[in-house]
């Protein structure tokens, strides 16, 4: 279960982009990641203000079938070097007050320095964006879902 979840940092990236509000752009999407052999898969949203576009949060969650296994938080900051973040889950039938399961993400995304996360969605359309997920000693990859 905790690989599922490690899985579920690929949540960070997709497709569709929509106009909430004039102050907030709401971002959806799907996701598919990788740990060892096994393919996991899933939905993400992201909240990101145009007054602070090199930082952005939403929430995520893992499917397998037709069931959510896992819930979870993410926040991202653009560096230097690219989009990182950090998310957390919780399985979804965990009882209160269950510690979540955390990690770490970053994507690969070569020539950023002017890239938004509004940006490098958007590239979606032309190339794939991918980047690696960690979570204590699990670790793999993830990429958008056209």
């Amino acid at each position: 279960m905790r690989v599922r979840l490690a899985l579920v940092v690929t949540f960070v990236l997709a497709t569709a982009l929509t106009v909430v509000s004039q102050s907030t752009l709401q971002l959806r999407g799907s996701w598919r990641a990788t740990a060892g052999t096994r393919i996991f898969q899933g939905t993400w949203t992201a909240d990101v203000n145009p007054k602070t576009p090199n930082l952005a949060q939403g929430s995520w969650t893992l499917i397998e079938g037709n069931r959510v296994l896992l819930r979870g938080t993410w926040a991202a900051e653009k560096e230097r070097a690219g989009w990182r973040g950090a998310w957390s889950a919780l399985v979804a039938s965990s009882p209160p007050g269950a510690p979540p399961m955390t990690g770490t993400w970053q994507a690969n995304v070569k020539d950023s320095a002017g890239d938004t996360l509004s940006d490098m969605l958007e590239r979606v359309a032309q190339a794939q964006i991918d980047g690696t997920w960690r979570s204590g000693r699990m670790a793999g990859t993830w990429s958008l879902v056209r």
